[in-house]
C-alpha cells in the first residue's frame, strides 16, 4: 500500500523534464481532457507556462529548481500574463521549499494584480491528492514500474546498458558512416551493371565493391557502432509522430524505442519484459500495431503470447 511519505519522495527526488512529465499525468489525470500541455516553442519558450486550463484560464507553470526561486515565479508570472490574453489563476508547481521570500513575491503579484489568483502547488500537495488513486494510477503517473498485480500485468523495464542521450546533430553525424556506405556501394553497383556487359565482369564488380565496402566498415567500426537511425528519427519529427517527453517504438528488429527529453535532445531505450506465460522462458518486446498502437510480442512465440501495452509501458497478457 503506497502512501504519502512514499510519494513526496519519490516526487522531491525528481528534476527537470521528470518532474513536469509527472506533473503533467498528474494534472491530466485530475482535470481530463480539459488540462493542456504546453510545449516550449524554440526560443519563444512556453510563455511562462507548461501547461493550461482554458475553460477556466488557469495556467500552470512547473520547476524543480533549487535556487532563486523568488526569481523564478515572478519571470514564470510576467512571462504568463505577458503572452496570454486573460488570466484568472496562475499557479506554480514545485518540488523545492517555499520559504518567506517566495511568500514575499507572491504578495507582492497579488497586491499587484487583485484579480488574479496566485497558488503553489507543492509535492506535498500533489502527494495527498495521489494518494486518492488506485496504486496502479499513481505508479504510473510517478513513472514507477508496478512490483505485482497479477500473472498478467507486466511492466517493460529500461535496459539502462543500451541507453544512450544524444541531439538530433549528434544522431545524423553518428549516422553518416552507414548512409555513406549504402551510397557508395549502390551507386557503384549500378554504374558497374550498366556498364560492363558481360555476366564475369558484373560478378567480379560486385566482389570488389562488397570487399571495399568491408574494408571500409572495419577501419570504422566504431562509427558504425554508434549508428542512431537519423532517418527515421527526422521521419518522426517530421509527421509529429515524437512529441516532447513521447516515447515510442524507433526500431522493431533491434527493439528500441526512443523518448523525446526535449526539443533537440533524444534517448534511445530497450523496454522488454519476461514473458509470463505459463513455462514461457522468452522476452517481450515493444511492437508498432497498424493503428498506431503498441504490443508486445514473446520472441518464443510472437503468434500466442502477446501483451496489450499503454502508453505508460505496462502490459496485459491478451
Amino acid at each position: 500500500m503506497l502512501d504519502t511519505e512514499y510519494i513526496e519522495n519519490v516526487l522531491k527526488g525528481k528534476d527537470g523534464l521528470e518532474f513536469q512529465k509527472s506533473c503533467v499525468n498528474f494534472l491530466r489525470k485530475k482535470y481530463g481532457g480539459a488540462f493542456q500541455e504546453v510545449e516550449s516553442m524554440g526560443p519563444l519558450g512556453d510563455g511562462g507556462k507548461d501547461g493550461c486550463v482554458f475553460e477556466t484560464r488557469e495556467y500552470f507553470a512547473m520547476s524543480s529548481w533549487s535556487e532563486n526561486i523568488a526569481t523564478k515565479i515572478r519571470n514564470d508570472f510576467n512571462n504568463c500574463l505577458a503572452k496570454n490574453l486573460e488570466v484568472k489563476k496562475f499557479i506554480f508547481v514545485t518540488n523545492r521549499k517555499i520559504g518567506p521570500k517566495e511568500c514575499d513575491i507572491m504578495d507582492e503579484i497579488r497586491l499587484e494584480y487583485p484579480d488574479i489568483k496566485i497558488e503553489v502547488l507543492s509535492h506535498k500537495d500533489i502527494a495527498k491528492d495521489l494518494i486518492n488513486y488506485s496504486q496502479r494510477e499513481v505508479l504510473a503517473m510517478l513513472g514507477k514500474p508496478v512490483p505485482f498485480f497479477d500473472d498478467k500485468t507486466v511492466y517493460f523495464e529500461e535496459c539502462l546498458e543500451r541507453q544512450v542521450t544524444f541531439t538530433l546533430w549528434e544522431s545524423v553525424k553518428d549516422s553518416m558512416h552507414l548512409y555513406i556506405i549504402w551510397i557508395i556501394f549502390v551507386g557503384l553497383f549500378a554504374v558497374s551493371f550498366f556498364l560492363v556487359e558481360a555476366n564475369w565482369g558484373k560478378t567480379l564488380c560486385f566482389v570488389v565493391i562488397s570487399g571495399l565496402m568491408l574494408v571500409y566498415m572495419h577501419y570504422n567500426i566504431d562509427s558504425l557502432r554508434n549508428y542512431k537511425y537519423a532517418h527515421k528519427i527526422l521521419y518522426l519529427l517530421l509527421f509529429d509522430k515524437l512529441r516532447i517527453l513521447d516515447e515510442v517504438v524507433l526500431d522493431e528488429e533491434t527493439h528500441l524505442t526512443i523518448r523525446r527529453n526535449s526539443v533537440w535532445n533524444f534517448t534511445i531505450n530497450r523496454r522488454s519484459v519476461d514473458c509470463t506465460k505459463r513455462g514461457c522462458t522468452g522476452k517481450v518486446f515493444l511492437t508498432n500495431q497498424e493503428d498506431g498502437t503498441l504490443v508486445g510480442r514473446c520472441e518464443k512465440d510472437k503468434i500466442n503470447h502477446i501483451y496489450k501495452v499503454d502508453n505508460n509501458f505496462y502490459g496485459e497478457l491478451l
